[in-house]
């Protein structure tokens, strides 16, 4: 991404803001010519009141500079209080957008990228680009005004001296350009080794168990301390560099104040310049390359903000879930809803091109109809089913549901007719009762019933109202997260239930009892399930055998059980289903 664009959309960014901004800007206006009096009361002091000994003018004088300083000070706490309010609103936005951004971007995303690195990526570039806000801009701006009438003070004073303050000026801009494209290069490396990092550690978690039980903590110890000395040690050459851009920016001071005072002083031996001129000289001198420096700096201090912009607005770009393809009244699901049947197309899909994981899938699901979907691992049992929920997209084909593309329905309107129990089950830490609740508005009683049936009672007896079940549902076991998972998806009452090895984790009652709700609860829905249970295959209408990710056969559980060998063998734990 260029940095013209990164600056347009930077200027997009604030844009709402305007407003704020410009009442900062009045107030660093109305501060930086009251602070360009003070070096004329200072001359006034030491030429009219101090060489002359003149009592009343120091008086008047030094009464006027408090009066100018504390209405300064007024508004700079004015401007604080704008800028402080900015810079949370910016901050707030910025996540904001990025967090609706989250929900919305495609799975496939979250493919590349773990929750500690995304975590910190996003966390760092706010961060960095809201850093535009901070105190230190503003006041390079105020500088800016500040500077002009600096330079108009050093003129009305003695151009010959001007002279000097300005020829200083491009030799300041050749080092700080110099360290502004150091810090650049060290700011992108930091960026790099810190989000690497945060990927790293965030799968070095996940895998506690695994490195403990094959012993690769000494092996991890390594790849820690090898990503963690690429981060300290551009942390220490950022300092380092930081050291040197103020030590080059002190040195150059000093040598140019060196120059006004020796020359100045000359100019005063041959009655030129008074006293006081030469010391509201150097205060203006000041005013010039102060602002100068900063102005300079500025590219700088905001070294680290460009690659986070780049880095946050690339995050931006990712793309979304088409939530409508089309805005007809016709497109909006309506109740009552899937009357009908879910239906695919010739649809094929492919991660890559030239890796089709669906080709040509073509199958048609009535309503109320049990299915299951059989296959050995990679034959595109989660790829169909991401597809049907609309988390991937068909590269050729369409997917209907009650005659309509599903691309064409509201996103969350199509999804709230499905209720899901995925293989990989996600519980929030929260209650049991927030867990089955989330999401829907139903009352206590209705969630005791659905405890009942999927068999959490002893569970819930047990355990407290207000019990937390932690992070994922680390305090429960499998089976018990499992049952919730069940749980939340009955209470919805959609029409369209998937359930996704949803016996994986359940002992022989627990099994038992899917079946059961296969015959009550959910008689009169319609289920698509994948799994390789003989107990729960009796009770599905049709199984769709999958094979290179195509429907290689549909038949019945009895049909496959007396005519299929490599069926019956894989259903009783033979053999695993082969992909041909």
């Amino acid at each position: 991404m260029k940095e013209s664009i990164v600056y347009k959309r930077l200027a997009a960014t604030f844009r709402p803001y305007l407003k704020t901004v410009t009442i900062i800007l009045i107030c660093l206006i109305l501060s930086a010519g009251l602070n360009i009096l003070l070096p004329l009361t200072s001359k006034i002091i030491v030429d009219q009141g101090l060489l002359k000994g003149n009592m009343q003018a120091v008086i008047l004088y030094t009464s006027a500079a408090f009066l100018i300083v504390c209405l300064d000070k007024l508004l700079n706490v004015c401007k604080e209080t704008f800028r402080a309010g900015l810079s949370a609103q910016v901050t707030f936005s910025l996540f904001e957008k990025a967090y609706l951004h989250l929900t919305r971007v495609r799975m496939s995303y979250f493919n590349r990228t773990n929750e500690a690195e995304l975590l910190n990526q996003i966390g760092t570039d706010v961060g960095n680009v809201s850093r535009i806000t901070d105190s230190g801009v503003f006041f390079v701006i105020m500088q800016a005004f500040s500077m002009i009438g600096g330079l108009c003070g050093l003129l009305l004073i003695n151009w010959k001296m001007t002279v000097i303050v300005l020829c200083f000026l491009p030799i300041k801009y050749v080092v700080v350009k110099y360290f502004v494209k150091r810090r650049k290069k060290l700011v992108g490396d930091l960026i790099e080794g810190s989000s690497d990092f945060a990927q790293w550690f965030g799968e070095s978690v996940g895998g506690m168990k695994e490195q403990r039980m094959f012993g690769l903590i000494p092996h991890k110890h390594q790849q820690f301390s090898s990503k963690q000395r690429r981060i300290v040690e551009s942390e220490r050459k950022l300092s380092l560099l930081d050291a040197w851009n103020i030590a080059s920016e002190s040195i150059l001071i000093q040598l140019l104040m060196m120059f006004l005072y020796v020359v100045g002083a000359n100019l005063i031996f041959r009655l030129q310049l008074t006293v006081g001129g030469i010391f509201a000289f150097v205060s203006y001198s000041a005013y010039v390359t102060t602002p100068v420096f900063a102005i300079l700096n500025i590219g700088y201090m905001l070294a680290e903000v460009v690659p986070s912009a780049i880095r946050y607005y690339q995050f931006l770009d990712w793309a979304e879930e088409e939530t409508s393809n089309s805005v007809t009244p016709a497109s909006i699901l309506t109740e009552p809803p899937f009357e009908d049947h879910i239906a695919f197309h010739n649809v094929s899909f492919s991660y890559t091109k030239d890796e089709p994981v669906l080709p040509h899938v073509s199958f048609r699901i009535a309503r109320g109809e049990k299915v299951a979907i059989i296959g050995a691992n990679g034959a595109g049992k989660s790829t169909l089913l991401d597809l049907i929920m609309r988390f991937s997209q068909p590269d050729q084909g369409i997917i209907t549901y009650d005659g309509i593309d599903i691309q064409s329905y509201e996103i969350d309107e199509y999804r709230s007719q499905i209720a899901l129990v995925s293989q990989q089950v996600y519980l929030f830490d929260t209650t049991i009762f927030g867990n089955i609740r989330i999401g829907t508005e139903v009352t206590n009683d209705a969630i005791e019933a659905i405890i009942a049936e999927v068999g959490l009672e002893e569970l819930v007896q047990n355990s407290a109202d207000d019990f937390p079940i932690g992070s994922n549902g680390s305090r429960l076991s499998g089976g018990q997260r499992q049952k919730i998972a069940m749980a939340r998806a009955l209470i919805r009452e959609a029409p369209l239930f998937i359930l996704d090895e949803v016996t994986s984790n359940l002992d022989t009652a627990a099994r038992l009892n899917v079946q059961q709700l296969l015959k009550t609860r959910l008689r009169e829905k319609t289920v698509i399930i994948v799994t390789h249970r003989s107990e729960i295959l009796a009770h599905v209408d049709r199984v769709i055998l999958l094979e290179n990710g195509e429907p290689a056969q549909i038949g019945s559980h009895s049909h496959f059980m007396t005519c299929h060998a490599e069926y019956r063998g894989w259903v009783l734990g033979e053999e695993e289903v082969p992909i041909k």
